[in-house]
């Protein structure tokens, strides 16, 4: 009975904290050292989240493309930790340059 328990508990945590991870909104640090010396040669907050912003939307649209891909699925894996870790690695630059796309017409 505890072991049912324990386990019904951390399946609800761990919902919830995937649910919190969701709608959590991009965060930039608001002033970096170098801003503080040289402001002119730094980004302002607001530029520098549309920018973080932008990467995560491109990493998604990634993401989609690799999954549609009839690969196998070592390769798709590699492919994925490469977009997280690496995203310009010759590796996944090369099967992105690869996909012909159908016109839709």
């Amino acid at each position: 009975m505890k072991n049912h328990l324990l386990l019904i508990t951390a399946c609800v945590c761990m919902c919830a904290g995937g649910v919190s991870a969701q709608e959590k909104p991009v965060e930039v640090t608001k002033y970096t050292v170098m801003e503080r010396f040289e402001p002119e040669l730094i980004l302002s907050a607001k530029e520098r989240e549309q920018l973080k912003e932008e990467r995560i939307a491109e990493v998604k649209r990634r993401r989609e493309i690799l999954d549609t891909l009839s690969i196998s699925e070592r390769k798709r894996e590699r492919l994925l930790q490469d977009l997280i870790k690496d995203p310009f690695s010759n590796r996944l630059s090369r099967t992105m340059a690869e996909i012909e796309f159908e016109d839709e017409e």
